[in-house]
């Protein structure tokens, strides 16, 4: 999957907690007529990344991992899924006049794709290779593939030991604020019994699988469901960026920074990816800045004091707890 510039990444990886701003980043990269942009499709039940071992417990280092890891990748780059932003902007590789006239509505809509599924059987699937009509098979090759992928924190791991060529973008939000917009945005739609039984799983199979993890966790039964999630967000995290730390394929971003200065950080990554940066292009990260600064903070105004003490003993003795500046909380 090597590309013809040396400096340019095999592949991107944007890797983080939900509600932490991955959606915002993968969508800054969109903006490059030269990405190819996937969103979650290891959520996709036939896409091969989803038949890969747990993204959560630490990765082998044989050659079956290895070749399931790297057929995997090379198939989600030339496919595209129900979960994508298709055609939302103009790329090399798409043919202009098709995704104007209507061809990018067709395959973002499940039923228009299901009506030309009759001729096209792949399109019945979440996920389907990039129909030769929409887009040049030999420009999307060339075309620099960034997959979002949610609360991976093993795979990030592997890839950032065992794939230097590839690039994992990892952003990083305060746990206050990742905490209060989780359960706003997230835990309000959902069954709290059901969150809860599923952290505490997720939990126990880290511990069993990391001695270490396994002696830092207080008892996971005991944990209210704030505190099992916060503690999943700390494992996850530091687990990618003690892989990464020092290593050129790595670049950490944390969300109250890019909240600042969009334009700053949107402009580092562009060249950590080895992508054009154009004034149209700082053009539309401007528009996108539309978050308050004070995001950074709002979370402590709004969580209850006994969330706010799961937070700092969450974050006590973390090696993320340099991030932030506690006196200014």
């Amino acid at each position: 999957m090597k590309k013809d510039e040396a400096t340019e990444p095999d592949y991107i990886l944007i890797v983080g907690q939900g509600r932490s701003g991955t959606n915002w980043l993968l969508d800054l990269l969109d903006l490059s007529p030269k990405t190819h942009c996937r969103n979650e499709p290891d959520e996709l039940v036939t896409s091969p990344l989803a038949q890969l071992p747990s993204p959560t417990v630490r990765q082998s280092q044989d050659d079956s991992f290895r070749q399931q890891w790297d057929q995997a990748i090379a198939s989600a780059s030339l496919r595209m899924g129900e979960r994508d932003r298709i055609g939302t902007r103009p790329k090399f590789h798409l043919y202009e006049p098709m995704r104007r006239l209507g061809g990018a509505t067709v395959l973002s809509k499940r039923r228009l794709r299901q009506l030309l599924s009759l001729v096209m059987p792949s399109l019945r699937q979440p996920d389907w290779p990039v129909p030769w009509w929409f887009a040049n098979p030999y420009m999307l090759r060339q075309a620099s593939v960034v997959l979002k992928l949610n609360q991976v924190p093993a795979w990030a791991e592997w890839v950032l030991l065992n794939r230097p060529s590839a690039l994992v973008i990892h952003i990083v939000r305060h746990p206050g604020g990742f905490l209060n917009s989780w359960q706003n945005r997230y835990l309000a739609s959902q069954d709290s019994a059901t969150v809860k039984s599923a952290n505490e799983e997720r939990l126990r199979q880290v511990a069993e699988s990391d001695a270490r993890w396994a002696r830092l966790f207080p008892e996971v039964g005991a944990m209210s469901i704030e505190e099992s999630e916060l503690w999943y967000w700390r494992y996850a995290t530091e687990i990618i960026h003690s892989a990464g730390q020092g290593r050129p394929n790595y670049v950490p971003v944390l969300y109250e920074n890019l909240v600042t200065d969009p334009l700053k950080i949107t402009k580092h990554l562009y060249e950590k990816c080895n992508l054009p940066w154009t004034a149209a292009i700082e053009r539309e990260v401007s528009k996108s800045a539309s978050h308050s600064n004070s995001v950074a903070t709002a979370w402590y105004e709004k969580l209850l004091p006994e969330q706010i003490e799961i937070v700092k003993r969450v974050l006590a003795g973390s090696l993320m707890s340099q991030c932030w500046d506690e006196a200014s909380w």
